[in-house]
């Protein structure tokens, strides 16, 4: 079965690269991305049988950072732009750890090279 990690993992690091002034101001923040982006790190190297294990746990970090933003946006200078960001990597991460989990593509794959 074919996943889409290098997506999974590229938006990890896209996520983990903006709001650079928030994370100096805010440790804990620079800790939940970090722990994110080693869980889409993960979700990589785990075999097929412990896939969704490693998915839970990808879902789970984008969680975290997620409600950690919004709880301390205004202290952490958190835009609405980053908030947003946050909150679409946890709806991906959330829809890629269903599909794996039912045994389905990590991403569907675009309707291009789906043949009938």
């Amino acid at each position: 079965m074919r996943t889409h990690s290098p997506a999974l993992a590229m938006m990890a690091l896209v996520g983990f690269c903006s709001q650079a002034g928030a994370q100096a101001s805010c440790p804990e923040l620079t800790r939940l991305r970090g722990e994110a982006a080693a869980a889409s790190e993960k979700v990589r190297v785990f075999p097929a049988s412990d896939r969704c294990a490693a998915y839970i746990r990808f879902s789970m970090a984008w969680d975290a950072v997620t409600q950690y933003a919004n709880d301390h946006r205004e202290s952490c200078g958190i835009s609405s732009r980053s908030l947003s960001e946050f909150e679409k990597y946890h709806r991906e991460a959330v829809n890629a750890r269903d599909n794996v989990c039912a045994g389905r593509p990590a991403r569907p794959f675009p309707p291009e090279i789906i043949h009938r």
